[in-house]
C-alpha cells in the first residue's frame, strides 16, 4: 500500500514478551495489518521496543505522532507504556478479542509463550451465548518457550532442524512437562542413555502437551476449531503436531461430537499470523477506547530511560551492592583465586608413558584426565557434551592421547576409571576397571591434594554437591533436590542468551555497578525473575553479577538448608566446572567469610577435573591391588562402531512394567561384538530367560535377607482379611412386603449385596485404611472377588487418566483421577466406585490436639467427582454410582454412625450389622498392622540389632508406599543390603518403647513414648504428626537411619522439614532426603543419591 492510500490514522499493537517483541500496524476502519515484526529482544525489551517504534515512525513518515495510538501487551508491557503514551491491554483479553473478532467459530485457543502458556475455551451457555473460561500456567510451570530453547541448545540442534523435526513414528520417552529443571533432568539421562535428539525434543513436545492438557484445561474440554498461537505452536510443526495427536485422543476419549472423518489440520489450526494475535487484539481493543487514549507521545521518554534513565526503576528492583567493593578488592581477588594454566610434563620421543586415566561423563561435559602411579595429573582433556557418551569418550580419549604422542611418546594406559552421569555405561562398553559415584570421585580429589579439609562445595552443570568430612572421612553430604538443580548450566545459557561464551561471564558481571537481588532456589524461578529485571531496566551485565552473587544461598540456604556455616568446620575447598567463573567463586568466597571470617576458602586447582580425578586415583588403587586392567584398549576405543537402540524391539517383557531398555550395540575393529543393555532394574539387563531366572533368584534372596516393609505394606493393605458375613437372611412376611414399601425398599437394596461390585482407587490415605474398608465390605455380605482395585500407579495408568485435572496440585491427589479412570474404563467395570473421604484418621500417637487427613486428602474424592462430572456425568453414562462417605477413624463411635447412615441408605443394612462390620474392620486394620508388619518389623530389627548393622525408615506418607510414587528408591536401597521399614511397621511393644524412649519419658520431657508435643507443641495432622515421631525413634535408636521422602508441592510436608531433620541429626544419626519427587523418574539423580547413601553407611 502506497503512503496516498493509507488510511488517516494508525494504531500500533505490541506485545513485549519474556524472549520476544511483536509489533503491528493496523487501519481502525478495515483491521488490515499495514506493517508487523517479530524479533528476539535479547533481554532488552525497551531498546527493541524503540527500534520498533523508531521503524514504523520511519513507515508511517505522514503520521504525526497525533495520528497514531499505541497499546501494549504482554508480560513487559506495563512498564513500557507509560513512556510511550500507550495502554497496557492484559494479554487474555488481548488474545481472547482477536480470536472472536478474526475466527468468531473458534471453539478454545492454545498460546505457548516464552514464560507462559494460556489456554482459552468458549463455551456455550444455556441462553445460547458463550462464555469465555480463561486460563494460565502459575509460575511454578512457568518458561515454555524458553525450555524448549534451553533444551533445544544442550541437545545442540540447528533452528532448521528443529523445525524439521518429526513427531509422528518418533520414539516418546518420559519427560516432565510441568517444570523445565525436571525436565532437564529427564533430559539429561536420557542423553546419557544414547537418546537422539530427535527423540528428546519430541519427548519434550510431548510433555508440553500433556501437562497442559491435564492441568491448563482445569478439567474443561477444549473445543474445535483450535488454535495454536504463540512462537512455538507458530514456527515448530512438530510441536503441532503434537496438539493435534494428543487432542484428537481427548476427543475420542470424552465421546466429543466432531463432523464426520474428522480432519485434524481442519480442527486444530495454526491461523495466519499466530505469532501477532495478542498485539492484534490490543490494537482491536484499542478501536472500542475514546480516540484521545493512547496516544502515542513519542520515542524521547523510552529513548531517556534506555540511556539514562534506568536509575530510580533499578532501586525498586532491590538492588544489591556490585560484586566487588572496589577495583583495588577484585585485583586482590584475582591474585588469589585466578588458577594459574597447568603445566604438563613433556615427554621424550620414544618413552613410554604409563597413566591411568579418569573419565567423567557430566551433564553437560565429558572431562577426561591422565595421572601417574603417584596421581599427579600428567594430562587433560576436556569437550562439552554432544550428547553421546561414548562418542563423547572418544573425543576426550584421542585427545589425550595426542597431547601425549604428539611428543614422540607411546601412551600405555595401566587402568580406567569413570564418574558422572555416563558412568555406568562407559564401564560396561570401555571396559573401565571402576564406576565410582560423582559424591565419593569428588572427595578423592579434594583429600588428594588438601590436608584437613571440612567441607567440599562441587558446583556441576546439573548438580550441586556438598560434603561435609571429619577427620579426612565424609561425616555427611548433600546433593541439590530435583527443584534446585541445573545452577551451574542456567549460567551457561544465559550467558549464552545474552551473546555471551561463558568464558567471559566473570570479566562482564564484575563491569556491573550494581546488581539485582534474585530469589533463590528454583532455575524457572530465576528465569522469572530475570524478565522482570528486564522490566525494571537491568542491564545484561547486571543480571549476570545478580546470578552469581544468588549462587552461594542456592548452595548454602537451600540445598544445605544451613545458614550456621562455623559448625562445619574453615576449611572449604570448592570444585566442579561452575568454579572456573570467577564471578560465581567471589559469590561464594563473600558469602562464605561473612559467614566464618577465619574460614581458608580454596578453589581446588583441577576444579573442573576434579571428579575425573578423583575415579581416576580410585583406578590406580583398583588395578595395583588386581595386577591388570580391564580396559579394552585405546586403539578398540576409538575404533569402536556403535548403534544404540531403545525402541519397542528393546522393551523388556520380564514382568508387567514392561519398561524400554536401551541396547547398545558395539564392534571392536578386530571384529568383536557384544550387546550392553541400560535397563531400570537388574532383571532387564539380560535377554536370556535363563540368565533373568538367576538373577530373580539372586534379587529374590536379597529381598528375603534383607525385607522391605514399604512394598509389605502396600501389598498388604489391599489383601482380604477374611471377616465373617454379619448380614442376616431377611424373610419378611406377605403382609409386610405389601403394606410397608419402606421394607421392601430396603430388601431390594439388601439383595443388591451379593453381586454388588464396588472398585476402589489404590490412593492416598487407601495406603493406611484399605484393610478397613475391604473388610468392612466382605463382612456385609459383598463377594472378596466384587471387590476391585485400582492397579499400582504406573506411568500409563497416569498418562490415560490425568486429562480432567482442574487444579495443579500434589501429584499423589493429581494421581487419584487416573485412578478412578482406570476403575471407569476397564473391561470389568464396577458398579460402584467408592472413594471415602477420611475426616480424621487412626493414630496410635496420644496427647493429640487432633488427627485430622491432609486437607488435599480430604478434598481429593470431591475433587474427583467434580472432575468427572462437569461436562456430563461420566459415572452414570457407565453406570457406576460414585460413593464418597465422610468418616472420622480417630473416633470409632462417630465413624459407625456415619457408615450405617451412608450404607444404611444404599444397601439397607440394619444397625447391628453394621456395628458387627465396623469392628471388624478395625480389627482388620489392628491385624494388619500388628500381625503383618510391626511383629515381622520387630524380628528384623533385633537381628540388625544383634549383627550391629543398620535399616532405613522411609519417613513419608502413606501413598509413598505405592512404588509409583517412590520411584523404588527403597528398593535400590534394598538391594544394596538394608532392610527398610515404613512408619506402621516400626514395633510398639512396650519393652522397645520403653528401650527406646525412657530417657524422655522419665524427665518429663515427654508425657508418653507415643507423643510428639516435646518437637510439635499443636500437633493435629496425623501423618505429619507420624513423620515426626518415626524421626524422633530414628534419632534413639542405633540400627536405624532416616530416609525422609516428600512430594513437590506438599503443603504439610514443607513446615516439618527441619524439625524431621533437626530431631534425626541432634543425634548425630545419618538423614537423608528424597524431597520434591514428583511423576517424573529422574534415574540418574535417584542413582547418583542411594549410591552415594550406601557409600557413606558403609564407611
Amino acid at each position: 500500500m502506497s503512503e496516498k492510500q493509507l488510511p488517516d490514522e494508525v494504531i500500533v499493537g505490541l506485545d513485549v514478551g519474556s524472549t520476544t517483541v511483536k509489533a503491528v500496524v493496523m487501519d481502525p476502519a478495515n483491521n488490515d495489518i499495514l506493517w508487523s515484526d517479530y524479533q528476539r529482544h535479547e533481554t532488552k525489551q525497551p531498546e527493541k521496543v524503540l527500534e520498533f517504534m523508531k521503524t514504523i515512525t520511519a513507515a508511517f513518515p505522514n503520521h504525526p505522532k497525533e495520528k497514531m495510538r499505541v497499546f501494549i501487551t504482554g508480560s513487559g508491557g506495563t512498564s513500557i507504556a507509560p513512556l510511550i503514551g500507550a495502554k497496557f491491554v492484559q494479554e487474555v483479553n488481548a488474545v481472547s478479542l482477536a480470536v472472536e473478532i478474526f475466527y468468531p467459530t473458534a471453539g478454545s485457543v492454545i498460546e505457548l509463550g516464552g514464560q507462559d502458556a494460556k489456554i482459552i475455551i468458549w463455551k456455550e451457555d444455556p441462553n445460547g451465548g458463550k462464555r469465555k473460561i480463561p486460563s494460565m500456567n502459575d509460575k511454578c510451570a512457568g518458561g515454555t518457550g524458553a525450555v524448549i530453547d534451553k533444551i533445544n541448545n544442550k541437545v545442540k540442534l540447528s533452528i532448521d532442524e528443529l523445525v524439521g523435526l518429526d513427531y509422528h513414528g518418533v520414539k516418546l520417552h518420559p519427560v516432565a512437562g510441568k517444570c523445565g529443571v525436571f525436565a532437564e533432568t529427564d533430559i539429561n539421562g536420557l542423553q546419557k542413555q544414547g537418546v537422539p535428539p530427535s527423540e528428546l525434543m519430541a519427548s519434550l513436545f510431548e510433555a508440553i502437551v500433556q501437562q497442559n492438557l491435564s492441568v491448563l484445561t482445569r478439567g474443561n474440554t477444549l473445543r474445535p476449531v483450535c488454535l495454536l498461537l504463540g512462537g512455538p505452536n507458530t514456527f515448530i510443526p512438530a510441536m503441532q503436531d503434537a496438539w493435534r495427536h494428543n487432542i484428537m485422543k481427548v476427543w475420542e476419549e470424552r465421546k466429543f461430537p466432531l463432523p464426520e472423518n474428522p480432519n485434524p489440520h481442519e480442527l486444530i489450526v495454526v491461523p495466519d499470523n499466530a505469532q501477532y494475535f495478542a498485539a492484534i487484539g490490543a490494537v482491536l481493543y484499542g478501536k472500542g477506547e475514546d480516540a484521545h487514549i493512547a496516544r502515542f507521545a513519542g520515542i524521547e521518554a523510552l529513548a531517556e530511560f534506555v540511556n539514562t534513565g534506568r536509575d530510580t526503576m533499578r532501586a525498586a528492583g532491590g538492588a544489591a551492592k556490585s560484586l566487588s567493593k572496589s577495583p583495588e578488592e577484585l585485583e586482590e581477588f584475582r591474585a588469589e583465586y585466578t588458577i594459574p594454566k597447568h603445566e604438563f610434563p613433556e615427554f621424550k620421543p620414544g618413552e613410554i608413558v604409563e597413566g591411568w586415566i579418569g573419565i567423567d561423563g557430566g551433564s553437560t561435559s565429558t572431562k577426561a584426565v591422565l595421572l601417574d602411579e603417584n596421581g599427579k595429573l600428567i594430562g587433560a582433556y576436556y569437550d562439552l557434551s554432544k550428547g553421546n557418551p561414548i562418542e563423547d569418550t572418544k573425543v576426550v580419549m584421542a585427545g589425550l592421547r595426542d597431547s601425549i604422542e604428539s611428543q614422540g611418546a607411546t601412551l600405555k594406559i595401566m587402568g580406567v576409571g569413570t564418574t558422572g552421569y555416563a558412568k555406568d555405561i562407559l564401564k560396561d562398553t570401555i571396559g573401565a576397571d571402576v564406576a565410582l559415584v560423582e559424591t565419593v570421585a569428588h572427595t578423592q580429589a579434594a583429600l588428594h591434594f588438601y590436608d584437613e579439609v571440612d567441607v567440599i562445595v562441587d558446583v556441576g552443570g546439573q548438580d550441586i554437591k556438598v560434603i561435609m568430612l571429619k577427620n579426612g572421612r565424609v561425616a555427611d553430604f548433600k546433593l541439590n533436590t530435583q527443584c534446585s538443580a541445573g545452577n551451574g548450566y542456567f549460567l551457561q545459557s544465559t550467558s549464552s542468551r545474552f551473546g555471551h561464551p561463558i568464558e567471559n561471564f566473570a570479566d562482564i558481571a564484575f563491569k556491573a555497578k550494581g546488581l539485582p537481588v534474585f530469589s533463590y532456589g528454583c532455575a524457572v524461578f530465576m528465569e522469572s525473575d530475570i524478565v522482570n529485571f528486564q522490566q525494571l531496566g537491568w542491564s545484561a551485565d547486571q543480571i549476570m553479577a545478580g546470578l552469581a552473587h544468588v549462587l552461594p544461598k542456592n548452595i548454602w540456604l537451600y540445598v544445605v538448608q544451613e545458614p550456621n556455616l562455623a559448625k562445619l568446620g574453615r576449611k572449604f575447598v570448592l570444585q566442579g566446572g561452575t568454579q572456573r567463573n570467577l564471578a560465581a567463586v567471589k559469590a561464594q568466597v563473600d558469602f562464605i567469610k561473612a559467614k566464618v571470617p577465619d574460614a581458608e576458602v580454596i578453589v581446588h586447582k583441577f576444579c573442573g577435573e576434579s571428579g575425573a580425578i578423583g575415579c581416576g586415583i580410585e583406578a590406580i588403587r583398583v588395578t595395583k591391588r588386581s595386577g591388570h586392567t580391564h580396559f579394552i584398549g585405546m586403539d578398540a576405543l576409538l575404533g569402536l562402531g556403535f548403534e544404540s537402540k531403545r525402541d519397542e524391539s528393546t522393551r523388556c517383557y520380564f514382568c508387567k512394567n514392561k519398561c524400554l531398555r536401551t541396547f547398545i550395540d558395539t564392534k571392536t575393529p578386530a571384529g568383536d561384538e557384544r550387546r550392553f543393555i541400560i535397563a531400570t532394574c537388574e532383571k532387564g539387563t539380560v535377554e536370556d530367560v535363563a540368565k533373568m531366572r538367576e538373577i530373580k533368584g539372586k534379587l529374590d534372596d536379597k529381598k528375603k535377607n534383607f525385607p522391605n516393609f514399604v512394598d509389605v505394606s502396600a501389598k498388604k493393605c489391599f489383601a482380604s482379611y477374611s471377616p465373617e458375613v454379619v448380614l442376616k437372611e431377611s424373610k419378611p412376611g406377605l403382609l409386610t412386603k405389601i403394606r410397608l414399601p419402606r421394607v421392601k425398599a430396603q430388601l431390594e437394596k439388601r439383595e443388591r449385596i451379593k453381586d454388588i461390585k464396588i472398585g476402589m482407587p489404590r490412593a492416598l490415605n487407601m495406603y493406611s485404611t484399605g484393610p478397613f474398608w475391604s473388610t468392612y465390605l466382605e463382612a456385609i455380605g459383598v463377594s472378596p472377588k466384587n471387590i476391585m482395585w485400582s492397579e499400582f500407579t504406573n506411568e500409563e495408568l497416569y498418562k490415560k487418566g490425568s486429562r480432567r485435572g482442574s487444579i495443579d496440585q500434589c501429584f499423589p491427589a493429581k494421581v487419584s483421577l487416573a485412578h478412578v479412570h482406570d476403575l471407569i474404563f476397564r473391561k470389568k467395570t464396577p458398579d460402584v466406585i467408592l472413594f471415602p473421604i477420611p475426616n480424621t484418621l487412626q493414630t496410635d500417637l496420644t496427647h493429640m490436639l487432633d488427627s485430622c487427613s491432609c486437607p488435599t486428602v480430604t478434598a481429593t474424592p470431591e475433587v474427583v467427582k467434580a472432575a468427572f462430572t462437569k461436562e456430563g456425568d461420566i459415572f452414570a453414562e457407565y453406570g457406576i454410582e460414585y460413593w464418597d462417605p465422610v468418616v472420622d477413624m480417630y473416633r470409632p463411635q462417630l465413624a459407625e454412625k456415619q457408615m450405617h447412615k451412608y450404607f444404611g441408605e444404599r444397601l439397607g443394612i440394619s444397625k447391628e450389622e453394621n456395628a458387627a462390620a465396623i469392628k471388624q474392620a478395625f480389627a482388620a486394620l489392628e491385624t494388619y498392622k500388628e500381625e503383618l508388619l510391626r511383629k515381622p518389623a520387630r524380628e528384623v530389627l533385633n537381628q540388625l540389632k544383634k549383627d550391629n548393622k543398620l535399616g532405613v525408615v522411609l519417613l513419608a506418607r502413606p501413598y509413598h508406599n505405592d512404588p509409583g510414587l517412590n520411584h523404588e528408591i527403597v528398593e535400590e536401597l534394598q538391594m544394596m543390603g538394608y532392610p527398610i521399614f515404613s512408619l506402621d511397621s516400626l514395633p510398639i511393644d512396650e519393652d522397645i518403647l520403653e528401650e527406646v524412649f525412657a530417657a524422655d519419658v522419665k524427665v518429663g520431657r515427654i508425657p508418653h513414648a507415643m507423643a510428639i508435643n516435646d518437637v510439635w507443641k499443636n500437633a493435629y495432622s496425623t501423618n505429619s504428626a507420624q513423620k515426626l515421631w518415626a524421626a524422633k525413634y530414628v534419632a534413639r535408636h542405633p540400627n536405624l537411619i532416616g530416609l525422609d521422602l516428600s512430594s513437590f508441592k506438599c503443603g504439610h510436608d514443607a513446615p516439618i522439614y527441619s524439625a524431621v531433620e533437626e530431631i534425626v541429626t541432634e543425634s548425630l544419626t545419618p538423614y537423608f532426603t528424597f524431597h520434591d519427587i514428583d511423576e517424573n523418574k529422574p534415574t540418574g539423580a535417584i542413582k547418583i543419591r542411594t549410591e552415594t547413601i550406601d557409600y557413606f553407611l558403609k564407611l
